[in-house]
């Protein structure tokens, strides 16, 4: 009876362990922005997405940015920037700006090595036409008014999306 009881409960927590009953599950920050995107001339086209809040600093090397958007004869364009990709360079757009990057140290607004906070700017613009190339695709000049373009923030750990929000773009 002993040894049945023993067999049982050893058995019980095995399987606890490798079904996963006694993994943690940690929740995938949380994450709030505001985003606008112009389309004027080739040189005064941007991308801007400010932080509004965060639910912890979220390190961009943790994250993957994506953009999507349909061109008027519907074809789907989309991208995806993993950190330090270097995709322009040996830069990685969108560069950070303001809370969250390291002042004076090199590469340090590259997505993939800042920190997101309330108040972080991340930014792509055209005089740079290559960054706009790797995050809206080389037919991002097709992009007019009114045109809706999707940007997502994907957790990796996690691998939940943690923010995503359509934005209309303007001319």
């Amino acid at each position: 009876m002993l040894m049945l009881t023993v067999t049982l409960i050893l058995a019980a927590i095995i399987s606890g362990f490798t079904g996963g009953i006694a993994k943690s599950q940690s929740k995938p920050p949380q994450l709030l922005f505001e985003a606008s995107m112009v389309h004027d001339t080739d040189t005064n086209s941007f991308l801007d997405i400010r932080i509004i809040s965060v639910s912890e600093g979220i390190p961009t090397k943790d994250l993957k940015f994506q953009t999507e958007w349909r061109n008027q004869s519907n074809q789907i364009n989309r991208c995806t920037i993993t950190p330090n990709s270097e995709n322009v360079g040996t830069d990685t757009y969108p560069r950070g700006f303001g809370p969250g990057i390291t002042d004076g140290v090199a590469g340090a607004s590259n997505f993939g090595n800042y920190t997101l906070l309330a108040g972080t700017r991340l930014n792509v613009n055209a005089t740079v036409s290559e960054a706009m190339n790797d995050v809206l695709t080389p037919y991002w000049d097709e992009i007019t008014e009114g045109t809706p373009v999707r940007i997502q923030f994907v957790h990796v750990p996690s691998g939940s999306i943690i923010a995503d929000k359509e934005i209309t773009a303007e001319t």
